[in-house]
Formats: structure tokens, C-alpha cells, sequence
């Protein structure tokens, strides 16, 4: 094993432990919405977020609206906080994955 392939192993660790965090922190922000905010967690679909029977354009509300940063008034300390950490965390996995995925070619070529 050469040291591109270290590389690229432990980048992918690295992916793999970010993306992690990242679902479970979004799995704290539902147990936390549904005790808050009872109407967005219905409206999110939270109860089956994370099954195959989730509707997907109801997924997609919750990331709309964290995206354009509506969780800022809400009400709750707390649930501002857990979303702009969500917000956080899924754009460092976001950039890692794109990161990996575009670290692949360059280390196949490249040989240490």
C-alpha cells in the first residue's frame, strides 16, 4: 500500500465519521422538533424521516428551511442552536463528500 492510498483511506474515514455526525445530529433536531414544534414535525413527515416510506419532497421542506435560515425565528433557543449546528455539520460533509469524490481520480494517477 503506498501513501496516495493512505491518503485516501483516511480521507474517506474522516467523510464517513463527519457524515455520521451529521444524521445524528439531524436525528436530535427531530426528537427535539417534535416536542417544540409539534406542527413542523408533522409537516416534515419526522415520524418517518428516516424510513423508506418518507415522502421525499416533505424531507426536502426541512432542508428549505434550514437552508434559508427560517429556524432563526423561532421561539426556542435550543432548537435554533440544534438547526444552525445541522446547517453546519451538513455542509462540512457536504464538502468532504465532494472533496473524496473528486480526491479519487487525482490519487489514481498520482503515485507516491
Amino acid at each position: 500500500m503506498n501513501n496516495s492510498d493512505l491518503i485516501f483511506i483516511a480521507f474517506s474515514i474522516i467523510t464517513l465519521i463527519n457524515v455520521a455526525r451529521a444524521v445524528s445530529s439531524l436525528r436530535c433536531l427531530l426528537y427535539h422538533m417534535r416536542d417544540v414544534d409539534p406542527l413542523l414535525y408533522q409537516r416534515v413527515n419526522g415520524r418517518v424521516f428516516f424510513n423508506t416510506e418518507g415522502n421525499y419532497t416533505k424531507q426536502m421542506q426541512l432542508f428549505h428551511y434550514i437552508r434559508r435560515d427560517e429556524h432563526l425565528q423561532h421561539f426556542d433557543e435550543y432548537f435554533i442552536y440544534r438547526c444552525s449546528k445541522v446547517k453546519k455539520i451538513f455542509t462540512l460533509s457536504s464538502y468532504l463528500v465532494v472533496c473524496n469524490i473528486l480526491l479519487i481520480p487525482t490519487l489514481m494517477y498520482l503515485d507516491f
